[in-house]
Parts: structure tokens; sequence; C-alpha cells
């Protein structure tokens, strides 16, 4: 029974996507005979969260981020398996010595996937979209991603100019994420301000086919201007979680996303299980603005009772997602030299002796009802494993937990002593980790355990000025030296990009936020 209804899900997608691609405009599609209809999608993903929409300035999730990468391109992107940024669609570029002036070369003879070209006013329409007054409400990535840019110019057909504000060195991380980043054919804007979705034309190696019931099917665009795709069709259908359990080793579909599933429910002999660490943290924050935590030293013993390690083991089977501090091993700036705070239950008990709690410490630890992408486990668990870690150095835990939107209420009112939170990189750049958690500038609203230490920000701030990457990363190195000594958080665990993939299903690459893409890969026959 369970077979034939997934049978009928993907007879309906098949239906849909037919249907989609005989009713195509000719003048803005690329152009199929009845003879190169595919009669089954090559591949079929099941991925773990429903798509609101594939327009790159609106969509702000991984699910969505998964489809538009396999679509649209942005003037740089990543580098395969990496936080390291390589040409894209601009051939290469230049910044000014005060780093406000920014100059990109254009690749030449690319067209959109509705014929269009690609050029520089092409990229001035997609980023002025995205700043005042142009910008809509929805367009949640846009001031992230271009609210540092004073001015965008055409200097040329294919040369594009950006003025920042001031220096801005993350900006080149910005122009690579798979959110608000890639470029869309302005002419497939205009056609999806009628209501079109389907319309949404990119320079990828695929082109969007059909979008019906949140479930999109991509065809292979034969003009691509890089190595030409040999997967045909991709047909993608957000699912549940017990859903994508179940069809792991059906036979169904071809890649299953699993970075939400616990170890225990993925079993599978036909699949590959690639695994890769995320670009997340999971921290516990302590409110270093009020006592008990305004002083480092009680912040220290409570970060010398938790073991890392052990709660790494729990939540994935292992203990090499274990943090050791701020980055993740793969972001500019991680160093595996650097560690926290750590000496057991009975230092910890010493060290709140001296300093003023010589019968321990009860606390609060606010936490959320869920899991998240950096917590298998769900909050209220991790919460509990650390009270029972916490306990031996004397440290007495209360443990309140609260609904995901009423937690977040709950952080700002500090509501608890310390809390369990975490954070998710928007775009690789180290400085979207310690600016964002650590700096005490009044523009850094999620800096939530109110730290503050004048030499990390000055260290900070110099870094986001700073063009010579081998240079930012000693800034963050000495920033991420003095934070570990003042400890205003306790970095827990890394969170984990999982992915199952058919095995006659070769070459997908996996970017570091985790999104396959499809470009070179194929199908062994």
């Amino acid at each position: 029974m369970r077979n034939k209804l997934y049978q009928l899900v993907f007879l309906f997608l098949f239906l849909g996507f037919l249907s989609a691609i005989m009713g195509y405009d000719r003048d803005n599609f690329p152009v199929l005979s009845k003879t190169q209809i595919p009669q089954e999608m090559d591949l079929t993903y099941a991925m773990a969260e429903p798509l609101k929409t594939l327009d790159p300035a609106e969509a702000n999730n991984m699910s969505e981020a998964r489809v538009l990468s396999n679509i649209f391109e942005g003037l740089v992107r990543y580098r395969s398996g990496s936080s390291e940024i390589e040409p894209c669609l601009a051939t290469d570029w230049e910044i000014s010595k005060d780093g406000c002036n920014w100059i990109f070369h254009l690749r030449k003879n690319i067209s959109f996937h509705d014929g269009t070209p690609f050029n520089a006013e092409a990229v001035k329409i997609n980023i002025e979209r995205q700043l005042p007054p142009q910008k809509k409400d929805t367009m949640s990535y846009g001031s992230f991603t271009f609210g540092i840019v004073k001015a965008v110019d055409v200097i040329d057909e294919y040369t594009i100019k950006f003025t920042l504000k001031t220096p801005y060195s993350p900006f080149l991380r910005n122009l690579a994420m798979p959110w608000s980043a890639p470029i869309v054919s302005p002419q497939s804007l205009r056609a999806a301000t009628k209501g079109n979705q389907a319309n949404y034309a990119g320079t990828g190696p695929f082109f969007l086919a059909d979008w019906r019931e949140g479930a999109p099917v991509l065809l292979a665009y034969e003009k691509y201007w890089g190595q030409k795709p040999l997967i045909k069709s991709i047909a993608f259908l957000p699912q549940s979680p017990q859903q994508r359990a179940t069809v792991l080793d059906k036979g169904i579909v071809q890649l299953v996303d699993l970075s939400d599933l616990p170890p225990a429910d993925i079993k599978s002999e036909r699949m590959v299980i690639t695994t890769q660490t995320a670009p997340s943290i999971s921290y516990l924050g302590m409110y270093n603005n009020r006592p008990p935590f305004n002083n480092d030293k009680v912040r220290r013993a409570l970060c010398m009772s938790i073991d890392t390690k052990d709660l790494s083991m729990q939540m994935f089977g292992h203990q090499a997602l274990a943090a050791n501090s701020i980055l993740p091993p793969f972001i500019a700036g991680h160093h595996e030299n650097l560690k926290p705070y750590y000496g057991g239950s009975e230092k910890a008990k010493e060290l709140l002796k001296q300093y003023g709690y010589p019968n321990g410490l009860d606390i609060t630890l606010i936490t959320y009802n869920t899991p998240r992408p950096y917590n298998l486990l769900g909050g209220a668990e991790l919460a509990n494993i650390i009270k029972k870690q916490l306990a031996p150095a004397g440290i007495r835990v209360i443990v309140k937990v609260y609904p995901w939107h009423e937690f977040k209420s709950a952080l700002h009112k500090q509501q608890g002593d310390a809390f369990l939170f975490g954070w998710v990189s928007d775009n690789l750049d180290p400085d979207n980790f310690l600016y964002t958690l650590l700096s005490a500038n009044e523009t850094a609203k999620t800096n939530l355990t109110y730290y503050k230490n004048s030499e990390v920000d000055r260290l900070i701030s110099a870094a986001q000025k700073e063009q010579d990457e081998k240079t930012r990363i000693r800034l963050y190195y000495h920033a991420q030296q003095i934070m570990l000594q003042d400890t205003p958080m306790v970095f827990l665990n890394y969170g984990q990009e999982k992915i199952a993939i058919a095995k006659n299903v070769k070459d997908v690459e996996i970017t570091s936020f985790g999104i396959p893409l499809f470009a070179k890969a194929y199908i062994q026959k």
C-alpha cells in the first residue's frame, strides 16, 4: 500500500511536469519536443523543509537553497568543500585600497534560461530590488547581504561596481550565499510578478520546469556555459522526518536529507550516507551582565564541569563534533589548538568555593522544546544532560522549557541565569560568528550573553575591514584566545549535515552548506 502511495505521488509530479512543459511560452524557456521529454525523473530528492518561494531574494530556508543552487548562480561561489571563494559569473574583481570600491568583471556570452543576456545591468537590477526603496519586507536576507552597499553602478556591459558605505571584507562571501545573492533574469522577474513563479530563470545547469504543490521539477539546461549536466531531470519532494526515514530503503528516491534525523532512525542498505560538519554551533550562554555570571571565574567553573565529548557522543554517536571554540572546522580562523577550560567537577568546586560559593550554586537554565539544526536531541533533553553533568560540581540546575517563539522572548527578558541556543552561519565568514555572537556593538543584537571586551571588539572590527585573509585569520585567532579566557559561553558541539545518496548516483558535489549540486553528477548503469 505504501509503495503504491509513493508511485501515485511520483505520477502526480510527472503529470504536472509534463503539462507544464507542453504549456511553456516558447519565447521564454528552452523548447523540448515530445521525444525529448523524459518518461521518468532521473533523480527524486526527499527534502526536509517545505518551500515557500523560489525567488532567491525572498528565500530563507535550506530546502529552498538546495533547489535554488542548481538553478541560479552568483558572481562568486564557495570552492568545493570549503568556505574559500572562487569566480562564478564574475571572472575576477578588484578592491580599492580603502576597501569601499569593489569592481567585478563579468563572464561574457552567457544567457539566462529565458534567452535574455546576462550582463551588468541584470546584476544591478538584482541588487537594487533588495535595497530601499524597492526592498520588500519578505526579502529577509536583503539587508544582511547588501545593506553595506551605498551604490551599484554599471561601468560597461560586463563590468559592475559596488560602492560600500564602509570597508567590509565579509561582503565577498555574502556574494556567494545561496539566498539573496544569486542573479535572476530581469525579464523573468517581471513575468513572476504576474503570478507565474515557474518563470524564474537563472544561469545555472538546470532550469525550473514546474513547481506544483511545493514540489519543484528541474530539467537540464543544454546551453549551460559550464560542463553540460548528465542528469536530465530532478524532482524535489519535501517530506516529514517520518516519511524520509521510511523511504530510505525503499528505492523510491535517490537522495534523502537526514540532518534532522537521529542516528537510530537512519538505516539503509541501498544508499550511501554522507556526513560533514555543518556551519553551525550549539552553545550554553550565560548572562554576563548580572550575578552569578558577571564573574568570569564562576563562568569558568561551569565550563570546566561540562563534558562536550560526552554530549557529542550522545547526540551523534561519536566525539568528533565536540566544539573547541566558536568557529566550525572549515571556517577561516578555526584552530584546533584553541581549547576551552576543562578540569572536571572537583576543580570547578574549588573555583566556586574560592569565589564566594562554598556551598555550590543554584541556577535556572532556559531552553527550547524542539530539535534544532545544531541540536538533534532537542532543548529539553540537552538541558537535562547538562544538568546531570553540573551536579557533581555542586551546580544545581532548574530547567525551564519554552515553545520556540516563547523561548526567544524569554531569552531577551533574561528569564533565567543561563540558556541553550545556537547559531547557523549565513555566509560562512568568521565574522558571522564572532561579530554576531560576541560584539558589544549596539548593532549586534544577537550578543545574547551581553559579553563585553573592548579588545575583542577591536580585533573583530579590524578583521571586518582587513582585506588580507591571512591577517584576518590572525586577528580572529587572538580574539578567540581572549574570549575563551573570559568564557562568556560554553561551546557544546558543531552541527552535522547528513544526506543519503543512492549507490548508483555518482559525483554529487556537497557544498559546505550541505547543499547537493548536480552539475557534474551522473547515474552509473
